[in-house]
């Protein structure tokens, strides 16, 4: 028989309410004993914590384990399963047991039932997570996340046969071992910032009519477990291991090196830490620190995606409310994925598999396509205008991520710019599925090299006119620099007094007899004296005289030209060289 799971559970608190030591304290007895009933079930709250792939049921398949645990299963072999696996295959390496169902008879038909069982919950659990499943059509190669998601649902679908259990006999259901929740929770990140995340639980989960139901996890051993399902722990990744040496290297270093350094400052501070401990033993009067408590795990409080995602007839009640739309043959094809999308072959290449899921329209997500997908041309837009104040994070749904992304103004810059990029260039990941592929590729390139080339054009425009600005600046600047150095405004007169009596003490070059003598000393050139002006003296009125009217008066007769004299020709002076051949 399967075991148990841990059966103590906490008691719900009656009288007086807990102190805040026992309040500390209760949630770590109750992750002990392996929960509580719905009464008694307390989990801390982390205020500075972000949730993240926190859905409602929190792992993949964990609300069918109470179902298939009150089936009757027999045991099967690798050999008879092998031929009819198709999403399983890759992750069934064990003789299963299958299920004896009321619509199936032989072996193959029980082997699809269950292939498509977990693939209707792989495909709903992705939906629930954001994730489209049809980018997934092969998770065995996907990322661990995904991978750990699709052997999980495997596992949950076709259990491992007891030891010694032969082909044809009946057995008990083994649930999957801890190990692969365990590994489902590190690959996907999963954090809902309460203690409710646990592999191995508990849990009085209440149902209509006043009726109650245990639901527990799975079973406290780590595979491969002849005693559940499942596969081993998975190992550290290469970074981790990276970390290990860096931290050995260091231990290393510190015994070596730094254990002379560490006692000599132990040995100086000890007197200091001493003096601490004692200050606080005298006046510490008890602790009064009130932790906040909630009774609901958070995975617990968020949505149910199983109902949130399910199809209820034309017709129909809630009650008639089943999953996938397209396993109906008969429904019309206007009511099947909400008029929104088709029915498509998980497997086109497997016309055997009969598993079918909705895809979508463009503009809709979600297994029944009833979600509206974010717009990525309206997320590129906020991403250029706004995008440096965060409204495209906030457009996205990451609140946390714009209120960064404001407060460093993009980024500096450098987060505006590469938000831009990765927006434009393709479809992104919003908080609830991707956003529509409604923007072309060549109308992104076309706007981001216009946006470059306007960018680039302003740039260069305010630089060019900051430059010619400065030297305009500094030309003024070195003017009234010089001017100040000349003696005021006068500057510019005394420079070119200088200038002509440098001129004027030059020796003119000797050509000959053409030379000109220039005296020694000739007399500096003055420049003009500036006399003030006598102080204005009253003037007396003048009488002002009659004009008379002009009279006119012939022009005088030209003077006599005088006939124009030959110009003396200049006597050249004769050389000594010249009065010697004479």
């Amino acid at each position: 028989m399967a075991p148990q799971p841990p059966g103590p559970r906490a008691a719900p608190l009656r009288g007086r309410p807990p102190s805040p030591s026992a309040r500390l304290l209760l949630p770590l007895l109750l992750a002990l004993s392996g929960g509580g009933r719905a009464a008694g079930e307390v989990f801390t709250t982390n205020a500075i914590c972000r949730k993240k792939r926190c859905i409602n049921p929190i792992f993949p398949g964990v609300e069918d384990l109470h179902r298939l645990e009150q089936a009757t299963w027999v045991c099967s072999s690798m050999r008879a399963v092998l031929p009819s696996l198709g999403f399983c295959r890759g992750a069934v390496h064990y003789a299963p047991t299958l299920p004896i169902l009321a619509d199936a008879h032989d072996t193959e038909s029980m082997v699809r039932k269950q292939d498509t069982a977990a693939l209707t919950m792989f495909y709903y659990h992705m939906a629930g997570l954001g994730f489209e499943a049809w980018d997934y059509q092969d998770p065995a190669n996907a990322d661990d996340c995904v991978k750990s998601i699709w052997r999980m649902v495997c596992y949950t679908y076709f259990p491992r046969a007891q030891l010694g259990c032969e082909e044809g006999m009946t057995t008990a259901y083994l649930r999957p071992c801890q190990s692969s929740c365990q590994n489902y929770i590190r690959s996907c990140g999963v954090e809902c910032c309460d203690e409710s995340v646990k592999c191995v639980f508990s849990h009085t989960k209440a149902l209509p009519m006043g009726m109650t139901m245990v639901q527990t996890g799975y079973v406290p051993h780590d595979g491969p477990s002849s005693m559940c399902t499942g596969g081993a722990r998975r190992l550290a990744s290469p970074s981790g291991l990276l970390w290990l040496l860096l931290v050995a290297q260091g231990a290393q270093w510190l015994l070596r090196d730094g254990v002379s350094s560490l006692a000599q400052l132990a040995g100086r501070s000890r007197a200091l830490g001493c003096a601490a401990l004692l200050f606080i033993a005298i006046t510490i009067q008890g602790c009064s620190v009130e932790v906040p408590i909630h009774h609901v795990g958070n995975w617990r409080a968020e949505p149910d995606y199983l109902i949130t995602y399910e199809f209820v007839p034309p017709g129909g009640s809630a009650h008639a409310a089943m999953l996938n739309s397209c396993s109906l043959p008969d429904l019309a094809q206007t009511a099947q994925c909400g008029g929104r999308g088709i029915c498509r072959l998980w497997n086109e290449d497997d016309p055997d598999n009969p598993a079918a899921f909705c895809k979508c329209d463009r503009d809709y997500a979600d297994p029944e396509c009833g979600t509206r997908r974010k717009s990525q041309v309206v997320a590129y837009v906020l991403s250029v205008f706004f995008g440096i104040l965060g409204a495209d994070q906030f457009y996205l749904g990451y609140t946390i991520a714009g209120v960064f992304k404001l407060g460093t103004l993009g980024g500096f810059g450098l987060w505006w710019v590469g938000d831009i990029i990765r927006i434009g260039s393709a479809p992104v990941q919003a908080k609830n599925f991707r956003v529509a592929s409604d923007f072309p590729h060549w109308a992104f390139v076309l706007c981001t090299v216009v946006l470059a080339l306007m960018l680039g054009f302003t740039i260069s425009y305010v630089t060019l006119v900051r430059h010619i600005s400065q030297r305009r600046k500094d030309a003024m600047l070195m003017q009234a620099q010089e001017e100040a150095r000349m003696g005021g405004p006068r500057g510019s007169d005394a420079a070119a007094v200088k200038l002509m009596n440098k001129r004027l003490t030059t020796h003119m070059p000797d050509y000959g007899s053409m030379s000109t003598a220039v005296p020694e000393n000739p007399p500096a050139f003055a420049p003009p004296q500036f006399q003030p002006m006598p102080p204005a003296q009253a003037q007396q009125p003048q009488p002002q005289p009659v004009l008379a009217a002009p009279q006119f008066q012939p022009p005088p007769p030209p003077p006599p030209q005088q006939p124009q004299q030959p110009l003396p020709q200049p006597q050249m002076p004769q050389s000594t060289w010249m009065r010697e051949q004479l």
